[in-house]
Order: C-alpha cells, then sequence, then structure tokens
C-alpha cells in the first residue's frame, strides 16, 4: 500500500527538497530546506495537526527524536564550523538547547537507546556522539577503515555503529558495521552500481527491533533490506509502478505498525509517501 501524505505539498509548492523526517508519541516532525518550519502531522491519521516555526532554524538537515526525554533534535547546517548547530527542541516548539558541533558539512543524525545524538561528518569522514546536553562523548574517525563521504549513522544495542558512505561514481558505496575505534566488522556493497549487491549513494539508514537494515539508496530509486549481518536480503521498494519512488532521501519506520515513510525529492514533486510493510 502506498499513500501520499495530505499536505505535505507545502514543501513542494516552494521546491524546497524535504530534508527530515521523525514520529515521536504519534507525531510526525517534518523539515525542509532553508525553511524554520517545522510541519507536523497525526502519524496515524495522516492529516496535518499542526506546524511551528523556529526563528532559530536556518537551514535544517535532519531532525530526529527521543522518546525518553519526549524531544526532538535538528542538525541546522548553517554552512560554517561555528554556526553549525544541533537544536534540542520541545515538541511544541520551544528551543531547550543549541550547541555547536565544529562540524563543516553533514547530512544526517540519529539518537542512541541511551539517548545520546550522533551526527556524520561528510567531509572530514568523522562520527560524533553527544549527550543529550551536547557533550562531545565520541568522536570515531572513519577514515582509517576506507570510509569515506559519510552520509549517515546509526548506533546498535551491542555498541557498534551501522554507518553509509559513498558518493562519487568512483567510490565505495557501502553500509558498514564498525566498531568505537573505527575497524570495519561487516559491509554491504562495494563499486557504485545497480545491482543486487551494490548501491549508488546510500544516504540514510533505519534499523528495526531485529537488527535489520533498511537503506535509501538514492539515485537507485530504491529502499533494500539487509539482515543484522549486513547480508541482502531484498528490494523493499523501488521506482516501479507499484512504488513509484524516484529520490529516496530520508525514511522512518513506524514499526509498531509495519509502516515506513519515505521522503521523496523528485525535482518538481517533492513528497512523502507512506508504505505498509505487512
Amino acid at each position: 500500500m502506498k499513500k501520499l501524505i495530505p499536505g505535505a505539498s507545502a514543501a513542494a509548492d516552494e521546491r524546497k527538497s524535504i530534508r527530515g523526517l521523525t514520529i515521536l508519541d504519534k507525531q510526525l516532525f517534518v523539515v525542509s530546506e532553508k525553511s524554520s518550519k517545522v510541519e507536523v502531522y497525526d502519524s496515524t491519521k495522516l492529516d496535518s495537526c499542526s506546524g511551528w516555526d523556529l526563528k532559530e532554524l536556518i537551514r535544517p538537515m535532519d531532525i530526529g527524536s527521543c522518546s525518553r526525554n519526549k524531544c526532538l533534535y535538528i542538525f541546522d547546517c548553517k554552512g560554517d564550523l561555528h554556526s553549525n548547530k544541533i537544536l534540542r527542541i520541545h515538541p511544541n516548539g520551544k528551543l531547550i538547547k543549541n550547541w555547536s558541533t565544529g562540524i563543516e558539512l553533514g547530512y544526517s543524525l540519529s539518537v542512541t537507546i541511551e539517548s545520546n545524538v550522533i551526527l556524520t561528518d561528510y567531509n572530514k569522514n568523522k562520527l560524533n556522539e553527544y549527550s543529550p546536553d551536547g557533550q562531545l562523548l565520541v568522536e570515531i574517525n572513519l577514515s582509517q577503515a576506507g570510509i569515506h563521504w559519510p552520509w549517515h549513522a546509526i548506533k546498535l544495542n551491542n555498541g557498534y555503529f551501522v554507518v553509509s558512505h559513498g558518493s562519487n561514481a568512483d567510490d565505495d558505496h557501502r553500509v558498514c558495521m564498525v566498531d568505537s575505534d573505527g575497524r570495519i566488522r561487516k559491509s554491504f556493497g562495494g563499486k557504485c552500481g545497480s545491482t543486487n549487491d551494490q548501491m549508488n549513494r546510500p544516504v540514510y539508514l533505519s534499523v528495526d527491533g531485529n537488527g535489520f537494515v533498511m537503506v535509501a539508496d538514492q539515485l537507485n530509486g530504491r529502499v533494500l533490506l539487509l539482515d543484522s549481518n549486513l547480508d541482502y536480503k531484498r528490494i523493499l521498494l523501488s521506482k516501479d509502478k507499484k512504488h513509484g519512488l524516484h529520490d529516496p532521501w530520508n525514511i522512518a519506520l513506524d514499526e509498531s505498525n509495519s509502516r515506513l515513510f519515505v521522503a521523496d525529492n523528485e525535482s518538481e514533486n517533492q513528497r512523502i509517501l507512506l508504505f505498509d510493510m505487512k
């Protein structure tokens, strides 16, 4: 089943790419390129609930949520080392705290089971883990393992990290499981391509309760499913008529309802799609 979320054309009307999706307490929060507005939808009924403007927000790149602390995190990438910040926000739109990341460019964040925040440094090939109040806890250099241009990272329950990387045609495009020293334990992918064992810009990840990994394979217009060992299982969604993906940028798993939200940034038709995964 595929549904287009009503009202999600607000960003499309201005032709702004949808940058981030997250679910908290049955609400879907959405941020879009160069917009201070956070759109809010009822994630069950799929109608627009509300929305709010955050004056401090200039260039949101991603949004994540913490169910334990009942808050949102937005990475605001304004363009330089000192102004690029993570904002911690109450679900009603009130700014709780912000901190400088010292990262020049990053695209995606995630929230750990310990309520920490993970942010990848795209240019310097690093992975940073921050406490909920912004203290840098861990910095992992990914370059030594041959991981270049990291897009997204998620911390697993065993303490390892799953990282997606690869941008140019001559890069490796992989999903890697790394330890706290940045050493690769397992990986999937290799040279850029479109076969079942290749990817072309794996820009975003989601991990379910069984450790299975969903990958937004952007330039192949599909979402892949890998098992907990990063072995290929199947193509979950693709650009065929049934699914109609074009440019999947971000994914948000609603595991309790077996549904997957996909931000699809087709050039003139930015939209959020909802798929029933049963």
